[in-house]
């Protein structure tokens, strides 16, 4: 570890960690209580995985945009303004029992969510270099959010109903606020990060679209190692594409409490502990690429099989806990072959092209996983997502095989 990195306060780490943990965890808090909402209000399979899938639309058509505003006023700044927002959406879900209500608030969650997270990473790359020790604290505290934050969203719901539910969210998200707050106002100005901001002016002119951030963030597709580790991401959320749409709806369709359910999830973030603190000990043994693909695999493969343990739970847990291991220690590979690969001005763009691509999948898997469970039926909506995902991992890797991309760079 370099010297600048030790000079990093605790308190700075502990800001970043917690803005990430909190900001990463609302969505999979809302994987218990949206689908379990639509449910009450008889909401067809269709129109659940169009409500569910809305909630990625706004990241996916403004996160590059995001990380560009993020890269130009800092992320303290803008992440700060997220967390006002996302700790009052959540009340309003149980006050607007309408399906054009709650599809408005899915969108504006959504974007919410994503760009919180989008600086979180962004100041892990920027101010920590990317470095694998301080991503995997990073994501050792993530998964300890998802450890907590389902469980209780679940006994939330079964024992103060929706008000429960979404409150626990809206409170949860006081707690960007809190981590964010902790952060020094310039720190990505200080000694231990030399990255300045662009601008320290909020204008009309910052905070409009610009297509050169779009073709900026898009070019850096043409770096075939940059086109690897976006790919593997993209891949990587299939599986989380199924679990935010129809996991929830599936297991309480069988018979599984909705504590039971968050208990599920949260096993998730237990084992992820575990993968956060085992990515950078695996590095000595394995190329980081392969590693992915395998991690990668693990992911997608234990979240396709989830009709077949049925309402067995001992099997669920045992299924949702690799994945969850397997989650979180590719994406401390992830961020790392971001921070490694893609150039230091560009890396809240990377990240938003990140999220981008992440947010299209999460958008379009829901909306395909309606449609084929409303035709087919919802067992087989999980095989044609998950063997999909598991086909295109094997040809991305055959093409990373024979391009030798990472070759290259030893």
């Amino acid at each position: 570890m370099s010297a600048e990195l030790r000079r990093i306060p605790w308190r700075v780490q502990a800001g970043i960690y917690g803005a990430a943990a909190f900001s990463n965890t609302m969505p999979n808090m809302g994987w218990v209580v949206v689908p379990i909402w639509l449910l009450l209000q008889g909401v067809p399979d269709w129109l659940i995985g169009i409500t569910i899938g809305c909630r990625h639309i706004g990241p996916m058509l403004l996160a590059i945009h995001g990380g560009a505003v993020i890269d130009r006023l800092g992320a303290r700044r803008v992440m700060l303004f997220l967390a006002i927002i996302g700790a009052l959406t959540p009340f309003l879900y149980p006050v607007t029992p309408f399906i054009w209500a709650i599809i408005v608030l899915q969108l504006i969650t959504g974007l919410v969510d994503a760009l919180g997270w989008v600086g979180a990473q962004t100041l892990v790359s920027k101010v920590m270099k990317g470095d694998a020790r301080y991503t995997g604290r990073m994501s050792f505290c993530t998964r300890l959010g998802l450890l907590i934050g389902p469980a209780i969203s679940g006994v939330a719901w079964d024992y103060l109903g929706p008000w429960g539910g979404f409150g626990l969210i809206g409170v949860w998200s006081a707690g960007i606020l809190f981590s964010v707050y902790l952060l020094p106002r310039d720190i990505e100005q200080q000694g231990y990060n030399k990255d300045r901001v662009e601008s320290k002016t909020i204008t009309l002119r910052v905070l409009t679209p610009k297509v050169s951030d779009y073709l900026k963030a898009f070019k850096l597709l043409a770096l075939p190692t940059i086109f690897f580790v976006l790919t593997m991401s993209l891949l990587r959320h299939l599986g989380g594409g199924i679990q935010a749409s129809f996991y929830g709806v599936h297991l309480k369709d069988i018979g599984i409490s909705a504590t039971t359910i968050g208990f599920l999830i949260s096993i998730n973030g237990a084992f992820g502990l575990v993968g956060s603190l085992s990515a950078a000990p695996m590095q000595r043994y394995c190329k980081d690429h392969w590693l992915l693909i395998f991690l990668v695999t693990v992911s997608i493969l234990f979240i396709t099989i989830t009709p077949i343990l049925s309402d067995h739970v001992i099997a669920l847990m045992f299924a949702s806990g690799l994945r969850g291991w397997a989650m979180a220690a590719s994406l401390v590979f992830i961020i790392s072959m971001i921070a490694r690969y893609a150039e230091r001005e560009m890396q809240g763009r990377a990240m938003g092209l990140r999220v981008t691509l992440n947010q299209m999948t999460w958008f379009v898997v829901p909306v395909i996983m309606g449609f084929v469970a409303e035709i087919f039926g919802r067992e087989d909506s999980f095989y044609v997502i998950g063997f999909t995902a598991i086909i295109l991992l094997g040809l991305l890797t055959l093409w990373t095989y024979h391009r030798k991309i990472f070759h290259k760079l030893i």
